[in-house]
C-alpha cells in the first residue's frame, strides 16, 4: 500500500523550478529525503502536508487527496518543522492540549513517559518565548506522539537536540516505521544509509 504518493508534482518560486513533474511513493518504513540547503527538501514536505497548495490529484496521503479531501488527509499525518512554529506565549503543556484538542485525542502515557525521559516535565509550564531552541523543538516532536498518525514527516529533527533525545528519537522512529511510513528531510546523515528503507537525493 502507497502511504503517500505524489505525482507530476510542480513547483517553481519566481524563475527557479524547484520541482518539474516530480513523482513518487512511499510506503511504510524509514525514508530519508537527502540533499544540500535550498535543494527542496522542506518545499516538499510543505507540499506533502498541504502547506503549500498543489493541484488536485498531485499528493495523495493515505488515498486521500491532499487538495479536495485535505481533513482527511491530514488526520492521517503529523508534521514537524526545521524550525518550531509555535505560539511564544504558550507554554508546552498547552501547545500539546491543543493539538490533543484538534485531533480530537486526550493526552496519554506514551505522551508523559516521552516528556519524563526528554527531560520536558519541568518545563511544560514554560512560556515557549523562554525557551532554548532545542526544548521547543522537543515539544514539538513530541506531537506526533498524539493520536496515530500514519504518516510522520520530520524537517531536519535533529537539529537543536541533545544525545538523550537523539538517541530517544532514534529509538521512537525504529519502532513506528514498522507499520507506520516517516520521512526524514535531512542535509546530515543522521544514521546509517542501510538502516532507512529507502533514499532520495534532491539536487
Amino acid at each position: 500500500m502507497n502511504y503517500l504518493n505524489i505525482k507530476n508534482l510542480s513547483i517553481s518560486y519566481e524563475k527557479v523550478t524547484v520541482f518539474n513533474r516530480f513523482s513518487h511513493s512511499f510506503e511504510r518504513g524509514l525514508h530519508w529525503i537527502k540533499g544540500y540547503n535550498g535543494s527542496g527538501k522542506s518545499t516538499l514536505l510543505k507540499a506533502l502536508c498541504g502547506i503549500i497548495p498543489v493541484p488536485e490529484n498531485t499528493v495523495k496521503v493515505m488515498g486521500h487527496d491532499i487538495t479536495t479531501q485535505a481533513l482527511k488527509a491530514k488526520s492521517t499525518l503529523c508534521y514537524v518543522a526545521d524550525k518550531p512554529e509555535v505560539y511564544p506565549f504558550m507554554s508546552g503543556y498547552q501547545y500539546l492540549q491543543l493539538i490533543t484538542e484538534i485531533k480530537g485525542e486526550t493526552l496519554n502515557q506514551k505522551l508523559d513517559s516521552w516528556l519524563d525521559e526528554v527531560k520536558l516535565t519541568p518545563f511544560k509550564d514554560t512560556p515557549f518565548s523562554d525557551m532554548s531552541f532545542g526544548t521547543r523543538r522537543k515539544f514539538t516532536l513530541a506531537s506526533c506522539l498524539i493520536g496515530e498518525p500514519d504518516v510522520i514527516l520530520l524537517d531536519e529533527p535533529f537539529n537543536g537536540l541533545d544525545d538523550n533525545t537523539c538517541e530517544k528519537l532514534m529509538q521512537w522512529l525504529f519502532e513506528v516505521k514498522e507499520d507506520k511510513c516517516v520521512l526524514i528531510a535531512s542535509h546530515n546523515q543522521p544514521i546509517t544509509a542501510q538502516q532507512f528503507t529507502s533514499m532520495i537525493e534532491l539536487s
